[in-house]
C-alpha cells in the first residue's frame, strides 16, 4: 500500500468516527432541546479537524524521510544513524515527527534529510510561518500582544492552550534580518514637485547612560488631496491626505541617505523641478535640505517653511490663553510680513508681563529667527505639513503611548517593521524570502544533480519524484 492510499484510509477511519458518532449515535428521535448538542458538535469538530491537519503534517514529513532513505544516492553515500524527533509549532498547532540523521560520505556531512528539504531554521521551536505572524502584528502592538494575537491564530480555535510569551515574540523580531527598501528599484515616476517633511521623536531608552533615543522621520510625498469638505464642528478643517507618501526614519543618522535613496530609485531625478522641505525649524531639520545630495540638478529649486503647527504653538506660548487679543495681532503682522510691528508689539507685551520674560523672549526669537521660513509656508499655497500627526501615528502610538525603555537594538529593529508596515510592504511575504533564497541550500556536485530525479520502486511504482526541487 503507498503512501496516498495509507493517507485515505487514515483520512476515511478518522472521518468516519467522527460522522458515526454524530448521525448514527445521536437520538435525534426524542424531542428535546439542549445547547450542549451544539457545543459538543462544533468542540468536536473542531478537535477533528485540528488532529487531522496535524497527522497530515506529520505523515508528509516523515514520509519524505521514508522515501530518501530508499533512493540509490542515499545507499551509495549515506548512512543513517538512527531517528531523532522535532517538534514545531505551526499554524495548525504543535507537530512531533521522527526523522533520520544521515552521513553523507560524498560531502563528508552530517544531516537531516527532511529539515534539509524544507530548509526548516535550525533548533528552532516556531516555524517561519509563526514567525512571519507575529513580526507582522509587532509592528502595530507589544510583543506581549502580538505573542496573544498569535497564539489565538494556531491550533485549536476552541479552549486555545497556545501562549508565545513576550520574550519568545522579541527574540523572533531580533532574529528578523528586514532588507533596506528605500533602494529597491520600482516604477520611475516622473513628477515636477515633491514635498518633504521632517520631525523628530524621542524615545525612552535602556543602557544609554539615561539619553533618550531620537527617531528622526522624513514623509515624502507628491502633491495632496482633498477627502472631504465638512464641517462636522463650526471650526473643523478640510481634510487632506497624502498622494504616495514614503516615510523614511531613523536613529542611525541614516535618515539623509535613506531619503535620497527613495527619491533616486523611485523618481525621475532630473525631470523634478522643485523639492519643498517643511518642518519646526530645529538645527538639523534646518541644515537638511541644505545638503548637496538633492541637488540633482543645476535648475533644481529648494525651499524650506515653518509649518503651521510648530509656529502657532510658539506664538500661543508666548502669548498664552488670556490674551488672545495679542495673538491674533502678532498673527496678522506675521501674515502681513511686517516684522517690525512683531518685534515692537512682543517686546511691549513683555514689559507687562516681566515675570515671563524667558518664555517671551525665547518663542520671539524662534520665530524672528525663522522669519522667513515661516513666510515661504505661509505664501506658497501648496505646502500643508502634517507631520505632527504622522508622528503621533506612526510613532507615539507604538513607542511612547506606555511608559517603556528599548535597547537600540531593539528599538532599531521595530522601527524597520514599522516602517515595512507603514509603507505598505508584506511583512510576512518578506520574511518568508529568507527561506527562499538558495544560499542556504548545501553545495551539491553535477553528479549528485544528475541523480535527483529518480522513480522509488519501493514506494512509488508509477511516480517519478525530483526530491530536490
Amino acid at each position: 500500500m503507498n503512501i496516498i492510499s495509507q493517507f485515505h484510509q487514515f483520512l476515511e477511519n478518522s472521518f468516519h468516527s467522527f460522522l458515526e458518532k454524530y448521525f448514527l449515535e445521536s437520538n435525534f428521535w426524542h424531542k428535546s432541546s439542549d445547547f450542549n448538542n451544539y457545543i459538543n458538535f462544533i468542540t468536536d469538530l473542531d478537535s477533528f479537524s485540528y488532529s487531522f491537519m496535524i497527522n497530515a503534517i506529520k505523515v508528509y514529513f516523515e514520509h519524505m524521510d521514508e522515501v530518501f532513505f530508499h533512493t540509490s544516492y542515499r545507499k551509495s553515500f549515506c548512512k543513517s544513524k538512527g531517528f531523532y524527533n522535532r517538534t514545531i509549532m505551526t499554524l495548525f498547532g504543535e507537530v512531533t515527527f521522527k526523522r533520520r540523521y544521515y552521513f553523507d560520505r560524498n560531502t563528508n556531512e552530517y544531516f537531516f534529510f527532511t529539515d534539509f528539504f524544507l530548509n526548516l531554521p535550525k533548533r528552532k521551536y516556531f516555524d517561519p510561518f509563526v514567525c512571519a505572524e507575529v513580526c507582522n502584528a509587532a509592528a502595530s502592538t507589544s510583543y506581549s500582544k502580538a505573542g496573544k494575537i498569535v497564539s489565538k491564530k494556531i491550533g485549536k480555535r476552541i479552549n486555545n492552550l497556545i501562549n508565545i510569551t513576550r520574550a519568545s515574540a522579541r527574540n523572533i523580531v531580533l532574529d528578523f534580518p528586514i532588507e533596506d527598501d528605500t533602494n529597491i528599484e520600482n516604477e520611475i515616476k516622473r513628477v515636477e514637485k515633491l514635498s518633504i517633511m521632517l520631525d523628530e521623536k524621542f524615545v525612552g531608552s535602556q543602557f544609554n547612560q539615561g539619553k533618550d533615543h531620537m527617531i528622526k522621520a522624513a514623509v515624502i510625498f507628491e502633491d495632496t488631496e482633498l477627502v472631504y469638505k465638512k464641517k462636522l464642528k463650526p471650526n473643523s478643517m478640510n481634510r487632506y491626505k497624502l498622494v504616495n507618501s514614503h516615510t523614511c526614519a531613523s536613529i542611525e543618522d541614516n535618515l539623509l541617505k535613506d531619503t535620497i535613496n527613495y527619491i533616486y530609485y523611485n523618481y525621475d531625478i532630473f525631470h523634478l523641478k522643485e523639492i519643498d522641505f517643511m518642518g519646526d525649524c530645529a538645527a538639523w531639520i534646518k541644515n537638511f535640505p541644505k545638503s548637496e545630495w538633492f541637488k540633482f540638478h543645476k535648475d533644481l529649486k529648494i525651499k524650506f517653511g515653518m509649518d503651521g503647527f510648530h509656529f502657532s504653538q510658539a506664538l500661543k506660548n508666548l502669548t498664552t490663553n488670556e490674551n488672545q487679543d495679542v495673538y491674533d495681532a502678532l498673527y496678522e503682522y506675521v501674515l502681513e510680513n511686517n516684522k517690525n510691528d512683531f518685534t515692537r508689539l512682543v517686546n511691549e507685551f513683555l514689559d507687562l508681563n516681566p515675570e515671563r520674560k524667558e518664555t517671551i523672549e525665547s518663542k520671539r526669537n524662534y520665530i524672528v529667527n525663522n522669519w522667513n521660513a515661516r513666510q515661504i509656508y505661509q505664501n506658497e499655497p501648496y505646502m500643508r505639513c502634517s507631520m505632527e500627526s504622522h508622528i503621533s501615528h506612526i510613532f507615539a502610538d507604538l513607542f511612547t503611548s506606555r511608559p517603556k525603555a528599548y535597547s537600540k537594538k531593539g528599538l532599531g529593529q521595530l522601527l524597520k517593521l514599522r516602517l515595512l508596515k507603514i509603507n505598505g510592504i508584506n511583512i510576512k511575504e518578506q520574511y518568508l524570502n529568507k527561506y527562499r533564497k538558495s544560499e542556504n541550500r548545501k553545495n551539491i556536485s553535477n553528479e549528485i544533480y544528475r541523480k535527483q530525479t529518480y522513480e522509488s520502486n519501493y514506494y512509488h511504482k508509477k511516480i517519478k519524484i525530483n526530491i530536490w526541487k
